[in-house]
């Protein structure tokens, strides 16, 4: 079971410098293990000299401009269906398995134990130029995750990849991208 971490919200402050982050500044969050909870501070870009060495995570963040459309997160629906969307789109494995990891963190989506019908987790994938012949390539072993939606009780297989550190910024970017939308106005 993924347990749930509270972590506190920005403060829009520098903790190196001690003073209020303005808006459209660049700053960096950083979380760390404290006692037995998490404790997360914000340091200006002009400040930031990397992560910390006892960082569990950063992150890279922008001050809104007040004349900026204000953003929130799509509904749950409609992200789950851009998830089974995704699934014919190779090049977008990576967002969406982070796509699927957030959508379980919300709790939109559950595992499940695969069905006699599906792909067993774990299980090769025999590659479709296979003809039997002996000359194409080996099936490829990948590991997938059988996930159900809370909303509709549906069902997808979603591959397990690696994301190295190098990628991990551009692929906040694409998935803050996939998952917001713009809006006039936030509700009250």
């Amino acid at each position: 079971m993924i347990g749930e971490y509270k972590i506190n919200r920005t403060t829009r402050r520098c903790s190196v410098g001690d003073r209020p982050l303005e808006p459209g500044e660049v700053y960096y969050s950083v979380v760390f293990e404290s006692d037995e909870d998490f404790k997360r501070i914000d340091i200006a870009g002009d400040a930031w000299k990397g992560p910390p060495d006892d960082a569990i995570g950063w992150w890279k963040n922008r001050v809104p401009k007040a004349e900026e459309k204000k953003r929130e997160v799509a509904p749950p629906e409609v992200l789950i269906e851009l998830l089974r969307s995704m699934a014919d789109q190779p090049a977008a494995a990576k967002s969406r398995f982070l796509l699927a990891l957030l959508l379980l963190r919300k709790r939109h989506l559950k595992t499940i134990e695969p069905t006699a019908t599906g792909s067993p987790i774990g299980a090769p994938e025999q590659d479709p130029r296979d003809d039997g012949d002996g000359d194409a390539p080996k099936p490829v072993s990948r590991e997938t995750m059988m996930l159900m939606s809370n909303l509709d009780q549906s069902t997808m297989e979603v591959e397990v990849v690696a994301i190295g550190p190098s990628e991990a910024g551009k692929l906040q970017d694409e998935l803050i991208d996939l998952i917001y939308r713009d809006v006039d106005e936030l509700p009250e």
